[in-house]
């Protein structure tokens, strides 16, 4: 296939995808730029269609502070004048070095989600600030295969298994359809430079290692693969959307005070699928669709012994499902944990998730007599007893070397006489229990709180 034809197919293919998706010409668009091979290309593309699909353009760009700085001001100074050439107005904004790193680490999430949430928040804020109504950015074809294999890899369900979707409210992704190939013959064939970012070969970040070790080894066997795991999508796609529609034919959600509420033998009567998505459509509402929400959390609606037995069904990500009298309320969770803090009640049954922290508390039959206890972050003034010495949790977390971004995230167990555990070994420190508590009592303490990595929604 000629240049020639390569650039057609890639200027055909954004064409039809803003017919197909119901972009109306004139609607204003603001580019997500970062000056590399596919945003490089969708704002070239879309600049070139404005004859026949006139949308006027605007760009962004955000610096996370992750590299070195010359490569940071080398990539601003290449794509100010990648935007200067091309006529098009761009913001930018640049994050202090290494204040992506610490959010990672205070927050126990991996450094891609957390640039991932930091950019998609500068681009709604530009968005509003230049008054557009769609946000482009270039995820394609190759993106979305490394994407669903990705996530069956990580035991997603139908929710995360149809991989990107092309449209998801205001954000668009025109290039969807296009391959990596295709793009870079566009490029070739425009005489466009572009930018490679070396991160993206650094295999210790999940998606490279998919795109350089694991995909080239599928394509060895199974060549061809691509395609297949494309046409998965697609009808995983068309599935999604008939469950979700039936779910809400068969699922009838009220506006109450505290959410949204829901007979309870109506919910129970439904297949556990169409009750998984039922709770899935309603969280974006709740919790935010800036929040991706693990179906291991999620899967507990599909068990009707879970659902029977506990009177708080869910409660983590910002949202709690529980029983009120013979109803379930799915409610904005304001008041268990924060950012910064939580405090998890014994009186909570099942599985409780502080995802913030990367920690679920797992509630089973500790011994304990009749005292109550609970979980929850250090607070000022926190002591413990220690074979005959108090000592304050403050001096521990100091001799420990704990970060203040971390030590938040750091169980402390309490009863009414106060301090009896302090588990620092889920964070690579110590397990410290109040002098004369019994053994098993600790081992029970311990075995009821667990580290756990985010996976996608």
């Amino acid at each position: 296939m000629s240049s020639t034809e390569d650039q057609r197919t890639v200027e055909e293919k954004v064409l039809r995808y803003l017919r197909r998706y119901g972009i109306a010409p004139g609607s204003a668009v603001l580019v997500a730029l970062s000056g590399g091979p596919d945003s490089l290309c969708l704002l070239s593309v879309l600049r070139r269609l404005r004859n026949d699909y006139p949308l006027p353009l605007s760009a962004a760009y955000l610096d996370h502070g992750i590299r070195t700085e010359a490569q940071r001001e080398g990539e601003l100074a290449f794509v100010r004048k990648s935007c200067l050439d091309m006529g098009i107005d761009l913001s930018w904004e640049r994050l202090s070095p290494g204040v992506l790193v610490e959010q990672a680490s205070a927050t126990g999430g991996s450094l891609e989600e957390v640039a991932r949430r930091s950019r998609y928040g500068f681009l709604r804020k530009a968005a509003a600030r230049t008054g557009c109504d769609y946000i482009a950015v270039g995820h394609t074809a190759d993106d979305q295969v490394e994407t669903v294999v990705m996530r069956f890899f990580q035991g997603a369900g139908l929710g995360g298994l149809p991989g990107i979707p092309p449209i998801r409210k205001d954000l668009i992704r025109p290039l969807i359809d296009c391959t990596r190939a295709q793009i870079l013959d566009y490029l070739s064939s425009r005489a466009l430079a572009f930018l490679t970012d070396s991160s993206n070969l650094d295999r210790q970040y999940l998606r490279n290692a998919v795109r350089w070790e694991l995909l080239p080894a599928a394509e060895r066997i199974f060549p061809g693969f691509r395609g297949s795991v494309l046409s998965l999508s697609g009808k995983l796609a068309e599935l999604r959307e008939y469950v979700c529609s039936e779910s809400r034919r068969r699922l009838d959600w009220k506006k109450v005070k505290a959410g949204y509420g829901i007979s309870g033998a109506e919910f129970l009567a439904a297949p556990g699928l169409l009750r998984l998505a039922s709770v899935t459509g309603l969280l974006n509402t709740l919790a935010g669709d800036s929040k991706r929400v693990p179906y291991r959390f999620l899967s507990q609606v599909e068990d009707d012994r879970m659902l029977r037995s506990r009177r708080t069904v869910l409660r983590g990500y910002g949202v709690r499902l529980f029983w009120r009298s013979d109803q379930l309320i799915l409610a904005a969770d304001v008041v268990g944990h924060t950012e910064k803090g939580y405090f998890i009640e014994e009186s909570e049954t099942g599985r409780v998730f502080v995802p913030e922290a990367g920690l679920f508390f797992e509630f089973g039959s500790l011994v304990r007599g009749t005292d109550r206890f609970l979980f929850r972050s250090a607070r000022t003034g926190d002591r413990i007893n220690l074979q005959g010495a108090s000592k304050t949790v403050k001096q521990l977390f100091a001799q420990w070397q704990v970060a203040r971004s971390e030590s938040w995230k750091i169980p402390i167990a309490e009863t009414t006489a106060g301090v009896i555990a302090v588990l620092g070994g889920l964070f690579g420190y110590k397990d410290l229990f109040r002098s004369g508590l019994p053994d098993k009592q600790g081992k029970e303490l311990k075995s009821m709180v667990h580290r756990y990595d985010v996976e996608v929604e």
